[in-house]
C-alpha cells in the first residue's frame, strides 16, 4: 500500500511517473524522507474522464458555470488581474494571467468542475477509486485542484483506522462559494466537515492561481486546525509541477512523513 498518495486534477493529469519524479526532486531538496517509487501512487483517471457525461439540466448546469466563472472574476479583480464587469466573461478570464497561461479556456475548467458536482454516478466512481488507494499505511494525501476536492471528499469517507497528513495545492476547495455550498458532505452552519482521518492538513494556494483565490485560507471554511500558506511560485500552470516543485509543498509532504500519529 502506497505510504504518499497524489490526487491529481483528473482533467489535466500529466502522467504518473512525472508526477512522482517531481515530488521526489522536492523531498530531496527539502531534505525529507524519500519513498521507494513503489510507495507513491498517482490516482489514474484516464478511463473515467473519457466517459460521455449523461444528460444535465441545462439551466442548473448552466447557472452553476455562470456562478463558477463569476467566482474566479471576483479573485482576479481583488489579485490586480481583472477590472469592472466585463461582458465577455469567459473572455476577459481567458487574458488574466492565470488562465493566460492555461491550455484551456476557462468555461472548459468552470465545465469540468460543474460535472463533478452535478454528475452523482462520476463523482463517486473518482472518490471511490481514490479511496482505494488510501489504507492504514498511507501517510500523506496531496490533491491538486479538482483532486484537492476528491481527496477530501474521499477522505471523509474512509475508514476510521487511517490517519493522514493532508496537502491540498491549489485546491477546489479554495474556489467559489457555490462549489463549498455543494460540497459532499454538505456544510453545516458555514462550516465544512473536518475529515476524521486527517490528523494535519496543509493548504498551498499560489498567489496568481485564480481558481483557488476565492477562499485562499481554508480555516475561513473548514476552522482552525489548517496550515495554509500563499506562495509566489515560479509557476503554476494546470500541472502539478509548478506546486509540487515549490519548497513550500517539499515541507508538507515530508512533515507528514515523518510524524508519527499511532
Amino acid at each position: 500500500m502506497a505510504v504518499i498518495v497524489v490526487v491529481p486534477n483528473p482533467d489535466t493529469e500529466t502522467g504518473a511517473p512525472r508526477i512522482a519524479s517531481s515530488l521526489v526532486s522536492s523531498l530531496r531538496a527539502v531534505r525529507g524522507q524519500v519513498p521507494a517509487a513503489d510507495r507513491i501512487e498517482v490516482v489514474e483517471f484516464t478511463d473515467l474522464r473519457s466517459r460521455p457525461e449523461p444528460p444535465t439540466a441545462a439551466a442548473e448546469a448552466a447557472q452553476i458555470e455562470r456562478q463558477v466563472l463569476e467566482g474566479w472574476w471576483g479573485a482576479a479583480v481583488r489579485a490586480g488581474q481583472g477590472r469592472g464587469e466585463p461582458d465577455d466573461l469567459p473572455r476577459a478570464l481567458s487574458g488574466t494571467v492565470h488562465f493566460a497561461h492555461q491550455r484551456r479556456p476557462p468555461e472548459d475548467t468552470a465545465r469540468e468542475l460543474r460535472r463533478y458536482l452535478t454528475d452523482r454516478k462520476f463523482r463517486h466512481e473518482l472518490r471511490d477509486r481514490t479511496q482505494a488507494c488510501i489504507g492504514p499505511e498511507t501517510r500523506v494525501v496531496v490533491g491538486h485542484s479538482l483532486g484537492g476536492l476528491i481527496a477530501y471528499e474521499a477522505l471523509c469517507a474512509v475508514s476510521d483506522s487511517i490517519a493522514v497528513t493532508l496537502v491540498t495545492l491549489g485546491p477546489a476547495l479554495c474556489g467559489p462559494l457555490v462549489v463549498f455550498d455543494l460540497l459532499d458532505p454538505a456544510p453545516r452552519s458555514s462550516q465544512g466537515e473536518w475529515p476524521a482521518a486527517v490528523q494535519h492538513w496543509f493548504n498551498i494556494v499560489a498567489h496568481t492561481d485564480l481558481t483557488a483565490l476565492c477562499e485562499a485560507r481554508l480555516t475561513e471554511r473548514f476552522g482552525p486546525g489548517i496550515d495554509d500558506m500563499v506562495i509566489e511560485p515560479r509557476t503554476v500552470t494546470e500541472s502539478l509541477s509548478g506546486y509540487l516543485l515549490d519548497r513550500s509543498t517539499g515541507l508538507a509532504v515530508a512533515t507528514g512523513l515523518s510524524t508519527e500519529f499511532r
